[in-house]
């Protein structure tokens, strides 16, 4: 599953950033998303990717789960919702090599029955040169 360009997008291309939304549409999602199942032992579906041109031209990919609050065991009759989301992330430019990645903050978000929103990092991962490469929360140094 690839990132998309939403039509009210467009408009927001630069020189400055078209290259960056050109790795973008590179960017295959399909081994991140069953990279956190595995990790997070879940199952869910998630959205379509979405690139988002930011106001200073930065470019993201926006993602998040469908709702897995009744995989959260003892939780769920507490919790509202429970989503897998991207926190934190964009594509950038190396200024060394000139190459692209898309490096992503990957958390467990979610929302109390009574109010309040709270989360937690599930992993970091980064994509360059088709590979995916990643760091899970409590096994890194």
């Amino acid at each position: 599953m690839k990132a998309i360009l939403q039509d009210y997008q467009y408009d927001k291309i630069k020189d400055h950033n078209a290259e960056h939304v050109s790795f973008a549409r590179t960017v295959d999602f399909t081994e991140l998303f069953n990279h956190i199942q595995e990790f997070a032992n879940i199952k869910c579906e998630f959205n379509q990717p979405e690139i988002v041109i930011g106001h200073s031209g930065s470019v993201y990919i926006v993602f998040q789960s469908d709702n897995i609050v009744d995989q959260t065991g003892a939780f769920a009759s507490i919790l509202e919702s429970c989503r897998v989301t991207n926190f934190g992330g964009g594509v950038s430019r190396s200024e060394e090599n000139g190459e692209f990645n898309y490096w992503v903050s990957i958390s467990l978000t979610y929302s109390h029955m009574n109010g309040g929103e709270n989360g937690m990092e599930l992993c970091r991962a980064d994509y360059k040169d088709g590979k995916w490469e990643y760091w899970n929360a409590g096994e890194r140094s």
